[in-house]
């Protein structure tokens, strides 16, 4: 993949709004990259740069939420990503990504609708663990499949009436873990390459001063207004994904070749007046 200055900056920009969106509702970066990137770049590529240069972003954002970390609440999410993160992987690598894009806003738009039900005044623990597993399994496996793990966990915690720092702890320590999971199978099925190099560079520097940008803005928010925030990104997210699927760029290079294009086009050389 050629990155030329232009490009670069194109880059950084949507991996800043990407950063600043993510640290300001908890989630969000590799929604808002995967939307924007493949309109740019080659989309197979744009899934692997964004799923390398987000854990140095990851790492910061897990960091600054440090106090809130549950590992209780953590361990089943993370076991259903590991499960479940190998199956969206092998779709990624083995099916067009369009038709599993509009069935994963589907879902994520059924998910949001479920956690803005009415909350039950009590739930036992082995329920919550339960959906906490159900959330970690969605977000691994769509972390695998679409580079996108955020929406599961964060309708999963917007259910939990937690406060703003407990919440966006959990998203972040899940979403490192799965992120580290999801960079160890790219490397082993050698999908990086070193041509993307500057490209991942680029996008981990400029997303983590998006991070910070969006710790000061997420300060200044109150918890209701927050809660709908996260609640109208969601929505929004699920109807993007229903309606526009992978972008046209990345259909075409789902296409296989035909065994026409395929063939060796013969190349006729005119004899010389020597010859005649």
């Amino acid at each position: 993949m050629e990155t030329s200055l232009t490009l670069l900056g194109i880059l950084a920009a949507i991996a800043f709004f990407a950063g600043f969106v993510h640290s300001a509702i908890g989630f969000g970066f590799g929604i808002v990259a995967i939307s924007l990137l493949p309109f740019f770049i080659d989309g197979r590529s744009a899934h692997v740069i964004v799923s390398i240069s987000s854990v140095p972003m990851l790492m910061m954002a897990a960091w600054a939420y440090r106090d809130g970390v549950d590992w209780h609440s953590l361990r089943p999410a993370l076991l259903g990503a590991a499960i479940f993160l190998p199956l969206g992987f092998a779709l990624f690598e083995r099916l067009p990504l369009d038709l599993l894009v509009r069935c994963t806003g589907v879902g994520i738009l059924g998910m949001v609708w479920m956690s803005l039900k009415t909350h039950e005044p009590k739930s036992s623990s082995d329920r919550q663990s339960t959906a906490c597993f159900i959330a970690g399994a969605a977000g691994g496996f769509l972390a695998g499949a679409v580079s996108i793990a955020g929406p599961p966990i964060a309708a999963f915690g917007l259910k939990q009436e937690w406060p703003q720092n407990r919440f966006k702890s959990f998203i972040t320590q899940c979403l490192i873990i799965i992120a580290l999971y999801k960079v160890g199978l790219l490397f082993l099925r050698g999908h990086v390459t070193v041509d993307s190099g500057w490209a991942i560079l680029t996008i981990a520097i400029l997303s983590i001063a998006g991070v910070q940008a969006g710790v000061l803005v997420s300060r200044r928010i109150s918890p209701s207004r927050f809660k709908g925030l996260v609640a109208i990104a969601l929505i929004s997210v699920s109807c993007l994904m229903m309606f526009r699927g992978q972008p046209q760029r990345e259909n075409a290079r789902d296409i296989p070749p035909t065994d026409e294009s395929a063939q060796p086009v013969e190349t006729r050389i005119p004899a010389s007046s020597e010859s005649k």
